[in-house]
């Protein structure tokens, strides 16, 4: 079962400061350049201490600076430690990258670690080594949670969502808050009986990672430390839980770009994929091309099965549908499950980019960026540095959904959910409370 609690956050004092110059987007979508513009912001930006900086010339001192600092925020009082334990309602109105604005709502709690053979907490993708490493150092050196897991739960009943919906008409201590995106958050602290009933529901569900695989797969880590030094206080990780069904709940794509690798020249690759896609060569590569071809790739009826491939050396894109529908019955026989066979990741990584460009799926850490705007993507290309940018379509919901239920894993930025909750609207201390 899920063990999901109310928590005692941590939260700045909005009588002190105002939220919008300390809150900050997750570490692992904040450019360097954006990460120095919060900083400058104010000095108790959530950036300073989720994506610490040394005093000294170290590196490695950064995880104890950030450390140093959250407990310093609390000595002051800029952090407060709420007084009883809470459930907080999150709501958001956003506009999405596709234009359209939308609202969510979710929660953030703590949430008893479970191991993956458990069957509780169920990823989806891949992980890649060096953003664990990283967190797992700031978790050793501050015992904190500086930013929530994003999860999500099936409530097929809608039985949470009546709960949720209750616990906000009887709460009355909300913030509120616009990010640098225009997206208004609203937090509402729910206690007591309303809280106890979330947590009952949530007892029968099985939890999904969307957002924040390394993380978790961290927690484990440190739990595990911790427990061999007899000390049970990382047993728990702060979360945002969100409904499946939530009419605001969005996963738009991730495209990808590229780098460090030697391909053919585009005619070739072509040649390679005429036997298993039909190619539709797009009009040069001037912007109204590169539109053209993302307005291409939802124009069709199966959007798992259309890519859109831009060559920089040649200055043309093309897009490419899979016809053959033979070739992906064959990676059955590789070990892939036939629900996987039919993702649009699970193509574009092993029909386009292993057998069209002959490239190594499971050597590819560190050769690709992944962009969600196709602008900045055509941008990034222009630049130079990049040898392919493959667009693609969304991953849906009831897909994640299935892969993690059968335990198999998608490629690593399979999905992006959207909005990420923020970080620094609530921290987590590790204790036995």
């Amino acid at each position: 079962m899920a063990h999901v609690q109310p928590l005692r956050g941590v939260r700045y004092d909005t009588a002190r400061l105002t939220l919008a110059d300390v809150v900050s987007p997750p570490y692992d979508v904040v450019s360097p350049a954006e990460a120095q513009a919060y900083r400058r912001r104010s000095p108790y930006n959530a950036v300073h201490i989720d994506m610490p900086l040394s005093e000294g010339g170290d590196p490695a001192d950064c995880y104890a600076h950030a450390a140093s600092l959250f407990a310093q925020w609390q000595h002051d009082g800029v952090l407060v430690r709420d007084k009883e334990p809470a459930f907080y309602l999150l709501d958001e109105t956003y506009h999405g990258p596709d234009g359209y604005e939308r609202s969510r709502r979710g929660f953030i709690g703590r949430l008893r670690l479970e191991d993956r053979d458990a069957g509780v907490v169920l990823p989806h993708e891949k992980t890649n080594t060096a953003p664990k490493a990283d967190r797992l150092s700031l978790l050793r050196a501050a015992h904190a949670n500086f930013s929530p897991i994003f999860m999500v739960y099936p409530d097929d009943r809608g039985e949470i969502g009546a709960a949720l919906a209750a616990a906000e008409t009887a709460a009355n201590d909300a913030v509120a808050v616009t990010d640098d995106n225009g997206t208004r958050h609203r937090l509402t602290p729910v206690r007591g009986a309303p809280a106890q009933r979330i947590a009952a529901l949530l007892e029968a569900e099985k939890l999904f990672i969307a957002d924040g695989h390394h993380r978790y797969e961290t927690a484990l880590a440190y739990r595990d430390e911790r427990r061999a030094a007899g000390d049970h206080s990382a047993d728990h990780v702060l979360v945002y839980l969100c409904s499946m069904t939530d009419p605001g709940l969005t996963i738009f794509p991730t495209h990808r770009l590229l780098k460090g690798v030697e391909i053919p020249p585009m005619e070739k690759v072509i040649e390679r994929l005429r036997p298993t896609f039909e190619v539709f060569p797009e009009r040069g590569a001037d912007s109204g091309a590169c539109q053209l071809m993302v307005d291409h790739l939802h124009s069709f009826a199966d959007h798992g099965k259309v890519f859109g491939l831009y060559f920089p050396r040649e200055q043309s894109c093309v897009t490419v549908e899979l016809r053959d529908l033979a070739a992906v019955a064959h990676l059955v026989d590789e070990g892939f499950s036939e629900e996987a066979t039919r993702l649009s990741v699970t193509v574009l990584h092993y029909l386009i980019l292993r057998d069209g460009l002959g490239l190594d799926p499971g050597a590819m850490e560190g050769k690709i960026d992944y962009v969600t705007s196709p602008a900045q993507a055509f941008r990034l290309l222009g630049q130079g540095g990049y040898v392919l940018g493959a667009f693609i379509n969304a991953t849906l919901m009831s897909e994640v959904r299935t892969i993690a239920e059968r335990h198999e894993t998608l490629p690593q930025k399979s999905t992006y959910f959207y909005p990420k909750p923020p970080t620094g609207l609530v921290f987590a201390l590790m204790d036995n409370e």
